[in-house]
Parts: structure tokens; C-alpha cells; sequence
């Protein structure tokens, strides 16, 4: 391959994965260990993203490209001139869908509840820079470009987002975790039609994690302030259906189609 950012693709997409799920799950394997009587002590659960995934994401662009690899993720790290679209699509889809979701629920009868909103504006920064700088760069910025070496963008969002789903399995396992109250099988889904939709705003944004990291804060906080994930099991399925309803019309319209991958 005469790309060098891409030289040794498999052994990155193999070192990223093992390390993207063995070192977070080390970290939260400890307090899973505390809270059943087998440890004394436990890793601060937030190494798990701050320390875990750079490490994994860093390491596993170091062996695939070496120093261009490594420049080519931060590149898409800085990506951050890419027109207005990408960013109010993210913006939009972040507010619209668990929105929507709420208001269909409360329309139908159902149960919902909301969480203070002061205080939005600080935690969507907090959350989109921790995305940005973790989850976003190893699932977005590193693994899937990757993957589309091998899959069309839309069947490179579904891989990916397997893998993602599966890499918080033992958050439902730690009480008084917020995916200790959910059913893993919907969240599973969840993850995996949002990683479709993100698959879709890395094109729109020419590879920018940026974007993705916006989504992903602006997603996640709506999800506080509307309380529509836990508020109860209609609430929470309808934004499962909502966000599967979603990837699959962006499949549909040939949004994901081979040609519109970013470089």
C-alpha cells in the first residue's frame, strides 16, 4: 500500500480493538471487583477513557504507520474548517432525536422526566472535549477510516459500532452506573445505529472528529436534561426506534455509499 498512513491497516485494526477494550475494561473490572467484596480499592473509573482509549488509539497508529499515521489522526483531531452543514447537523440530530422521543412519549401518554437545565452549556463543552479527545479519536479518528479500507462507509459504521457496543458491557455490571439501568440488548442497538449516523456526519464533515464529538456531547447531554433513557422503558425504546429509523433512511438515500468516504 503506498499510503503510509495506512501501511500496515490490520495490525492497527487489531492492536486498537484489543487495546480498546482491554484497557478500559482492566480499569472497570476493578470496581466490579469492589462492589462484590473482592477488592478493597478500585482504579478512578475515569482513566478508563482518559488514560485507556489515547493509549490504545496512540499505540495502535504508532505500530500501523508509524509518524504518519500518528500525524494523519491528528489531523483529523484539528480537522475543524469543514463548513457550517456538518456542524448543524450534528447540532440538529444531537437536540432533535432524544427531543422528538420525549415529546412522543408525553403525546402517547407515556412517562418522562427532565433534569435541571442550568447548567447545559458547561457540561456539553466538559462532554464534547471528552469525546473528542477519547472515544470519538479511537472509534471515528483512528478505527474508522480503517474499516472502510474493506467496507463501504455504511457497512464500516455497523462494524464498528458492534465493536462499540460490546466495549460497555461491563458498565452494566457496575451499580450505580448509568447503563446499569437500561436493557443491554436495546442499548446495544442504540450504539449501533448511532455509530451508522456517525459514520455518516465523519463524511459530511471530510473526516473531522470535531463534528463527531459535537454530536456525541450535544446527544449525551439532551439525554440528561430530557431524562428520556431512563425515564421509562417507552421513552427509552423510542429513541431506540428513532435513531434505527434514522440510520436506516441515511442507508437508504445512499448517504453511506462508497463514494462520499472521506480521505
Amino acid at each position: 500500500m503506498n499510503d503510509t498512513r495506512f501501511a500496515h491497516p490490520v495490525r492497527g485494526l487489531v492492536v486498537g480493538s484489543v487495546l480498546a477494550v482491554a484497557l478500559p475494561w482492566a480499569v472497570w473490572s476493578t470496581t466490579i471487583a469492589e462492589q462484590r467484596g473482592l477488592l478493597s480499592w478500585h482504579v478512578p473509573q475515569s482513566l478508563a477513557f482518559w488514560i485507556g482509549l489515547p493509549a490504545a488509539f496512540l499505540v495502535a497508529a504508532a505500530v500501523s504507520g508509524g509518524r504518519d499515521a500518528l500525524l494523519d489522526l491528528m489531523s483529523r483531531l484539528l480537522r475543524w474548517r469543514v463548513g457550517w452543514r456538518p456542524y448543524a447537523a450534528a447540532v440538529a440530530l444531537g437536540v432533535g432525536l432524544p427531543l422528538l422521543a420525549w415529546l412522543g412519549v408525553l403525546v402517547a401518554g407515556g412517562r418522562t422526566a427532565t433534569a435541571p437545565w442550568g447548567g447545559l452549556a458547561t457540561a456539553l463543552l466538559v462532554e464534547t472535549v471528552l469525546f473528542w479527545l477519547t472515544e470519538e479519536a479511537l472509534w471515528r479518528g483512528f478505527l474508522l477510516p480503517r474499516v472502510e479500507l474493506f467496507l463501504s462507509p455504511g457497512a464500516a459504521g455497523l462494524a464498528v459500532g458492534v465493536l462499540w457496543g460490546l466495549w460497555h458491557l461491563p458498565l452494566f455490571a457496575i451499580a450505580g452506573s448509568f447503563q446499569s439501568g437500561l436493557p443491554f440488548a436495546g442499548f446495544f442497538v442504540l450504539t449501533v445505529a448511532t455509530s451508522v449516523i456517525l459514520s455518516w456526519l465523519y463524511r459530511l464533515g471530510r473526516g473531522s472528529v470535531l463534528v463527531c464529538a459535537l454530536f456525541h456531547g450535544v446527544i449525551d447531554v439532551m439525554f440528561v436534561a430530557t431524562g428520556v433513557l431512563s425515564a421509562s422503558p417507552s421513552a427509552f425504546w423510542a429513541v431506540v426506534v428513532l435513531h434505527v429509523a434514522v440510520a436506516a433512511a441515511l442507508w437508504w438515500r445512499g448517504a453511506l455509499r462508497p463514494a462520499t468516504a472521506a480521505a
